[in-house]
């Protein structure tokens, strides 16, 4: 399961050996200053609800874990999903994704945390 990590300038995904594997990526690195959003997102209901979009590259075994790099409509976006876990929608401007979609255990907490690390960079908090 993916592991979100805050420092002052940057969000860290990282993932496991085998989450690599399966997402066909490095662990995932964003500043903070590129987050534009975060969101608890029901919609994508985990590997199996929302389509995803094209994967190059990437696993997809629906309803158990969707992993990697998705295109849908045009638009690139990290994804790693399993089942049982809640889904945290970050959208970034970032040369490589429009978003990260991540399942985490508590989306909510997630979300706020992130949102309240990109206020505090801005200078709003």
């Amino acid at each position: 399961m993916p592991r979100l990590e805050l420092t002052d300038r940057e969000l860290i995904v990282h993932l496991g050996k085998w989450d690599k594997m399966l997402a066909f990526t490095d662990n995932i690195r964003v500043q903070i200053a590129q987050i534009k959003s975060a969101r608890e997102d029901s919609r994508f209901g985990g590997p199996g609800g929302m389509k995803l979009g094209w994967r190059i590259p990437g696993t997809h075994i629906p309803f158990v874990v969707a992993a990697g790099t998705f295109v849908r409509s045009g638009e690139r976006q990290f994804v790693f999903m399993r089942r049982k876990l809640q889904t945290v929608v970050i959208e970034v401007a970032h040369k490589e994704w429009t978003r990260l979609v991540i399942g985490v255990p508590d989306a909510h907490a997630e979300a706020s945390r992130i949102n309240a690390a990109v206020t505090r960079l801005r200078g709003l908090g």
